[in-house]
């Protein structure tokens, strides 16, 4: 038996072309690459415009059809199998338990996980504000860190220019130039993350919020460290080469 036929008021265009008793052409091949499949279709004169319900889980905009108000050549194209579940998220596991059932039904379904988030303003512009101010945190201690190396090369010119008269590969000087710039970076930013870490978990854990890591936030700001680091020792490195020539054993 034919059922009522209904179509989401998705916009004005799309509800002027399913006119009551008009007559469409479903695709079987849906890319249109097979000339001659078309089916036509009828528009049923009882068809009407519903509102989609705001708790609605699937927001789709279109046709929706009975089995039997389609011709049978079309139903193959048009029809598809699929469930809505809104899950309780107190009980645990309930995810699995959801997927557990339906490879019970057909190994070969497939399952997805929706799930909705929504952003404050105030605090995603707090968010921002704390970055940069990290940011240009890090950048002062870098700008520190080139200063205090630069008078450490300057003081050490003649110890530098004896190690490598002795058989010291440069490449060992320069990485001890680079770890001594990282060292006090990753440092710090094991001890602010482990510290963050700590205060946000107890304070959500008061407000009985679940505890969350923003991981993209931590590796941004690790990615500002390492190329902290990296700029630092790159600058470091032209008076490090010319302080390892031999003229630098030359005294009065």
């Amino acid at each position: 038996r034919t059922r009522s036929h209904y179509t989401s008021p998705s916009n004005a265009d799309e509800i002027a072309v399913v006119k009551p008793g008009r007559q469409l052409y479903i695709d079987p091949s849906y890319d249109g690459a097979e000339r001659g499949l078309e089916v036509p279709w009828t528009v049923p004169a009882n068809v009407r415009v519903v509102d989609a319900r705001k708790d609605s889980l699937q927001d789709a905009n279109g046709l929706l059809v009975t089995p039997a108000a389609l011709p049978a050549k079309a139903a193959p194209a048009v029809f598809s199998d699929g469930v809505y579940l809104r899950l309780d998220p107190s009980v645990p596991d309930s995810r699995e338990y959801i997927r557990n059932v339906v490879a019970r039904i057909d190994p070969l379904a497939r399952t997805y996980s929706w799930s909705a988030t929504q952003e404050d303003a105030k605090y995603a512009s707090i968010r921002t504000g704390l970055f940069v101010g990290s940011a240009f945190v890090l950048a002062l201690i870098g700008a520190s860190l080139l200063v205090s190396q630069l008078e450490q090369l300057r003081e050490r010119r003649k110890l530098l220019s004896a190690l490598v008269a002795f058989g010291t590969r440069r490449r060992t000087l320069t990485l001890s130039v680079l770890w001594q710039t990282a060292l006090p970076v990753g440092l710090g930013l094991v001890l602010a993350t482990s510290v963050g870490i700590t205060l946000g978990s107890a304070l959500l854990k008061m407000t009985r919020t679940p505890v969350t890591m923003d991981w993209p936030s931590v590796l941004t700001m690790t990615g500002v460290g390492a190329a902290v680091v990296g700029v630092v020792t790159l600058l470091s490195l032209p008076p490090l080469l010319r302080m390892m020539r031999p003229e630098g054993l030359r005294t009065e």
